[in-house]
This record gives structure tokens, sequence and C-alpha cells, in this order.
């Protein structure tokens, strides 16, 4: 049988255009080797260059050998098109007969890309300035708190919309082999060195192969999708039997009243209920959903929470919501006293 593969963002990373700092996706690698050793003819054929005029074919032939990629032939010279339509194609990463496999629908993927304002290059930028966000050592506090809670082990861990890179920074020196997937074109640059692809959360199945993860992280991302579906689906999906899923998002219960919308992206509220028939519909069956304050002494302390609770009901303004005098750090515990997020953790 002959198989005629792509090679940028089928069995390796999608780079627009920088072939060179493509990294490759073992698992496909592996399972394009089994289809050669199973006396397949393989051909690789590619779109680098045909925009350009640059030739590509020593860096990819470098590239496929150090992968140890098994293959027959190389083609370069393929059309450059948004969209290929062939009555023998199928995605990569629907390529296994895997049921939780959630379709790319074209019709919706440009539009979304036109005009989501999260996929701007500018968005994590404005999003995430420092005068709005300063920098602080809570990602490391709550990877450690997550990994103590929930992780417990060592493993490949996804950071699901992982934006300035923080959290993959954070599991990864607790030791978790990271990587990050992201809508923002400039994610990758502010996660450097971590592995970091570019992808479109609403319609495109997400760039790495069933089974590739222990744990899957996303945090403050599904209320930015209006089918957040896809995201947990292909979670699901990419996640190894034993593996661990969290979820984290604001709790509507708690927010409706205008911490919700101090992001114009928000789209898709969550309560405790919808997010529990969410992990489910997704394919998981053993599912734990918990409100939760983002304030660390509070995760050791937690009989403090009723006084959280009644603090929480004094109506002091904070930033960014409104104009506040206070210092940072008091602003920071007025926000996230009254601000409750979701925690949704899964297991496959």
């Amino acid at each position: 049988m002959n198989y005629c593969i792509d090679i940028d963002g089928t069995i390796c990373t999608n780079t627009d255009g920088e072939y060179e700092s493509a990294k490759p996706y073992a698992d496909v690698i592996r399972q394009v080797n089994s289809l050669y050793d199973a006396g397949h003819r393989i051909v690789f054929f590619t779109a680098r260059g045909s925009t350009t005029g640059i030739d590509w074919r020593e860096v990819t032939e470098r590239q496929l050998s150090s992968w140890e990629v098994k293959y027959h032939e190389l083609i370069l010279g393929k059309p450059h098109a948004d969209i290929y339509i062939d009555d023998k194609a199928v995605n990569p990463w629907q390529y296994g007969d895997n049921p939780n496999f959630t379709t790319l629908r074209p019709s919706s993927r440009k539009e979304s890309l036109a005009h989501g304002a999260a996929h701007s290059e500018s968005y994590l930028s404005v999003t995430y300035a420092a005068s709005r966000a300063p920098k602080s050592d809570y990602p490391e506090h709550l990877a450690k708190w997550l990994y103590d809670q929930f992780f417990k082990r060592s493993g490949r861990l996804l950071d699901v919309g992982c934006g300035l890179g923080d959290y993959l920074r954070a599991f990864h020196r607790l030791g978790c082999d990271v990587a990050g997937v992201d809508v923002s074109p400039r994610a990758s640059e502010y996660a450097a060195p971590h592995e970091v692809c570019v992808a479109d959360f609403e319609n495109q199945a997400l760039p790495y192969p069933h089974e590739s993860f222990d744990f899957i992280f996303s945090k403050s991302v599904i209320e930015h999708l209006k089918n957040p579906m896809n995201v947990m689906t292909n979670s699901y999906r990419m996640l190894r039997q034993g593996g661990v899923a969290i979820f984290m998002t604001p709790s509507w219960a708690d927010n409706y009243w205008g911490p919700f919308y101090i992001d114009h992206t928000h789209v898709t509220p969550f309560t405790k209920p919808s997010l529990e028939d969410a992990l489910q519909l997704a394919g998981f069956s053993h599912n734990q959903v918990f409100h939760f304050h983002q304030l660390p002494f509070l995760w050791k302390y937690p009989f403090l929470s009723p006084f959280i609770q009644l603090f929480a009901k004094l109506p002091l303004p904070y930033r960014p919501m409104y104009e506040a005098p206070w210092p940072e750090a008091v602003n920071k515990f007025i926000r996230f006293a009254r601000e409750v997020m979701l925690v949704g953790v899964a297991w496959k």
C-alpha cells in the first residue's frame, strides 16, 4: 500500500515557514515507521518552499534522518493551500480509530482565526501586561499544589492555553516533561525554550497524537471558547490511560455580577454542574469538580474558608474591575477573595 504523507503539522510541529525549528512528533513517527516495517511504501509530499522558491530538501532530509524517520521518497513542490480536498485524505490525528476525535470544520476555521481576538499577536501582551497582571510566584504555588494533590509523579504534561508559559516553566521545575499549545501566534516566543504549538481551539484537532500525555492542565481557557467541547474531547484523546486532566475556569455563580466579563473574550460560563456534565460528555468517567479560591494560604488552612467568604461580602473595590487605592498585595487579596474559580479534575 502507498502512503503519501505531509510533514509540517503531521510528523512535526507546524512552524509557519521556520522549518529548521520544527520538532518531531515521536508517536506519529513511530506509526509511520511501523507502516514502513510492514512493507508499505512511504512518500513524504511537502509544500516547503512552494511560496518562497527556497530549496528545503537538504534541511528536510537532515531532519528526517535525525528524527529516524523511515521512508522511500521525499517530494517537494506541493502547492500551498489552506484546505486540501482529497477523496483519500485523512487527518493525522484521526488516523488510528479514535472515537473521541473532534473533526475540523473548514468553513468556520478561517473565520475563527480571522476574527477571534485571542488569535491576535497582541492579545497576550495586552491582556497580561505587567500593569494589569504583575508577575508573581503564584504559578509556582499552584503548580506545586496541583502536582502534590493530583499528579503525584513526574510525567509528560500538556498545558492547553499555555499563554506566557508561566505554568510550563513551573511544572518543568517540578520534574515534568512539558509541552504547550495555544491560539496565540506569539505563545512559542513567550514560552521558549519549551515546545509550543499553535492551534485553533474551536475547530481544529489539537496537534498531538492520541495518548501522548500523562497530564493535561488548562487554566482560564474553556470560558473563551464557543465550542469548549473540542478542547475537552481532544484532551481525553491525548491523555494516556490512568492520566489526569485539570481544567480551571471562573465560577459563573460567583462571578456573574461583573468579573466574568473583565476579559471581553469570555463567552461560555460554567457552573459546577455544567462542568461536571462537560467532562462526562468528553469521555471522562471519574470526575471531581470543586470551587477554588486563588489564595495559597487557604489551601494550607482550609478552615479559614468561612472567614474569606464573609470578607468577600464587603463592598471593597479592586483592580482591574474598578479604580482602587490598595497596594498590589492588598488588591490581590481582595480580588481573589471575591473571584472564585472552578477546578475540574478528570481521570482517564
